[in-house]
């Protein structure tokens, strides 16, 4: 299907980001109004164009696979003799975040989207890892049968320090990877950096809930983003709220909805990077961002952009916040297609 000439916007939610000075980065929009772009529509659905209905009607392949006890659901698009290319999402989101583009990619690439654990409709655990999310990424491209060659991964956010640590770990697998809008800072020479660092727990700490809701328009209603930003295309933003809720029973009695993120998640996490890995990548890196992210800004970008110069292709974005490509999807499915016709380039398998 052609792709029209539509502009759109929209965006994700995951736990704060602690930046290089142990500040809170997403405690910067804390002085923003929250946008909730779905206020005062009761839960209705909005109406979606042409190009969105065609992709979510496309069919896809489910699947599922068990990694270290955690059942980790999948969905793919495409034939099995095409080249793999996998989409990592970004903090509490889920797959079908990739959905509305999957289908645009599918013709020359048999394309996968997984649930990481504790997200979407994937299992939970007690402790959460960034190299068990990896062996997650490559256990979902061996059993969705991405057998042509060496895939491609494409990580948004949270997805991006994934893509990063498997690139790390055994970048000789892919093909390539998309890093899309993450935070990432200056390395120290000696100790690399740290984007996030788990919180202590001692065994006491209490595991947290999710709020139940009496019915499903309440946290439609609700739905926003972090970081803060605007958006104008509600059938995005309303498809992905209500594809990451789920019914549950409600302590009051009946049934509820709440979402299907683990809330305790954000709090488990450690992801630390030894070197930059720009310096000796094990596959080709490419970068996405918006140019008005607030993560385009500051020592960190610029290095990055330094970095990736002469080295890795670094497209930014204009007009684009951090959630690019729910804010100008038309454009993202674009860039993408541009990318990957012309990059990386093919030596061997």
């Amino acid at each position: 299907m052609a792709l029209p000439a539509c502009p759109a916007m929209v965006y994700e939610a995951w736990p704060r980001v602690r930046g290089e000075d142990g500040a809170n980065m997403a405690d910067e929009t804390r002085q923003d109004e929250p946008i909730r772009p779905l206020a005062g529509l009761k839960g209705v659905k909005p109406p979606a164009p042409q190009w969105f209905e065609w992709a979510l009607a496309q069919p896809s392949e489910e699947g599922s696979v068990d990694v270290a006890g955690a059942e980790i659901r999948y969905s793919v698009w495409g034939e099995p003799d095409r080249r793999g290319l996998v989409f990592v999402h970004g903090g509490r989101a889920h797959r079908n975040w990739w959905r509305p583009f999957a289908p645009y990619l599918a013709d020359r690439h048999r394309v996968v989207a997984f649930d990481v654990s504790g997200m979407g409709d994937s299992g939970w655990r007690d402790r959460y890892s960034l190299n068990g999310v990896v062996d997650e990424l490559f256990a979902v491209i061996e059993a969705a049968r991405l057998t042509r060659g060496r895939p491609l991964v494409v990580g948004h956010s949270f997805g991006g320090w994934v893509t990063l640590a498997a690139v790390e770990r055994a970048g000789e697998r892919l093909a390539g990877a998309v890093v899309i809008d993450s935070p990432l800072g200056v390395p120290d020479p000696d100790e690399g950096y740290t984007v996030a660092k788990a919180k202590p727990d001692d065994g006491s700490r209490k595991r947290p809930q999710n709020r139940i809701y009496p019915t499903i328009a309440e946290p439609i209603e609700r739905f926003r983003f972090l970081p803060n930003q605007p958006c104008s295309e509600l059938y995005l933003v309303d498809y992905i709220a209500r594809m990451g809720l789920k019914e549950t029973p409600s302590p009051e009695g009946g049934m509820g909805w709440t979402w299907k993120f683990d809330p305790s998640q954000g709090a488990n996490f450690d992801i630390h990077f030894d070197r930059d890995l720009l310096l000796a990548a094990r596959c080709p890196i490419a970068f996405l961002y918006g140019e008005q992210s607030m993560f385009a800004n500051g020592d960190g970008f610029e290095h990055l952009r330094a970095q990736a110069r002469g080295r890795s292709p670094f497209i930014v974005m204009p007009s684009a916040h951090h959630h690019l490509m729910m804010e100008q999807p038309i454009a993202f499915i674009t860039t993408l297609r541009a990318l990957f016709a012309c990059w990386p380039v093919r030596v061997g398998a």
